[in-house]
């Protein structure tokens, strides 16, 4: 069983015993989510929109690879780097339904 859910604007398909990588979250490690559901699959035959809760977990927080913005006029002398790294929070979903 899956289900879709939405989360800081942006929509992840988890499943049970699975680990998602999601944008930062402010609850600490250890403590339990609650997510509302968009839409829920049972064993991918019947798919339905009725609102659910899942629960997840907090394993950790974590840091993606830097990324580099370098901006630059041509012929204008104007050159500018910047770098990027974007925080997540990796949630482990314990009970759909």
């Amino acid at each position: 069983m899956y289900a879709i859910i939405e989360a800081g604007g942006k929509q992840y398909k988890v499943e049970e015993g699975k680990t998602v990588k999601m944008d930062k979250l402010s609850q600490k490690i250890g403590d339990t989510v609650e997510f509302k559901s968009i839409i829920i699959s049972d064993k991918g035959k019947k798919i339905s929109t009725v609102p659910a809760k899942v629960t997840g977990r907090i394993k950790g927080c974590t840091k993606d690879k830097k990324i580099i913005v370098f901006k630059k006029r041509p012929k204008k002398g104007y050159k500018k780097t910047i770098g990027h790294r974007q925080n997540y929070t990796e949630v482990e979903i314990v009970k759909i339904g």
